[in-house]
């Protein structure tokens, strides 16, 4: 009689996990509606789940490294503006030139340092506005924006004055004696 009990408790389990399985459509396996067989189902499909939100992650990231990139690049920072007018010095016109002309289509924005000031800042921005407005080639008008970003770079004449140096005092070269002694003096006439 026990026997018939627990068999006959046994198949109204088996038969409600049946329909309790054909009634979820989550788990293929045994169905979410029970905790122990949602946590089945969550372990089973684990991984699946994280991956698209993990990539999409990383992939933003990329986006933004990109951004700040072309940002760089496309920024003018003191030494393309003279010191008391913050108008732009000739190197500042040649990398205008080449963001305005030569960077693709989507990342023509001009980015400025910011002065001291506001005024200095608004007095640049105002220098590359009326500069490129009397560009024959540029026809759409330019994006120019300021940023926070510092130019790390070096004054055209300092780094000129560096290679000129270098150039000016570098030793003769002079090939070694043919009797191999290795003192160069020595095989000047």
């Amino acid at each position: 009689m026990k026997l018939l009990a627990t068999l006959s408790v046994g198949l109204s389990m088996l038969a409600s996990t049946a329909s309790v399985q054909a009634q979820c459509s989550t788990c293929p396996h045994m169905g979410a509606c029970h905790p122990l067989t949602s946590t089945f189902c969550d372990n089973v499909n684990w991984p699946r789940f994280y991956v698209p939100p993990a990539r999409c992650a990383v992939n933003s990231t990329y986006a933004v490294m990109i951004a700040n990139g072309w940002r760089r690049q496309n920024l003018l920072g003191d030494y393309h503006f003279e010191e008391g007018t913050n108008e732009l010095t000739k190197a500042g016109k040649l990398k205008a030139k080449w963001v305005l002309t030569q960077a693709p289509q989507e990342q023509r924005t001009i980015y400025v340092q910011r002065g001291d000031n506001e005024s200095t800042t608004a007095s640049r921005i105002a220098a590359v506005h009326s500069w490129a407005a009397n560009q024959s080639s540029v026809a759409e008008p330019v994006s120019v924006n300021d940023t926070h970003i510092v130019s790390e770079g070096h004054p055209a004449g300092a780094v000129d004055h560096v290679f000129v140096g270098f150039q000016a005092n570098q030793p003769p070269p002079i090939l070694p004696s043919p009797n191999g002694s290795g003192n160069s003096a020595s095989a000047q006439p």
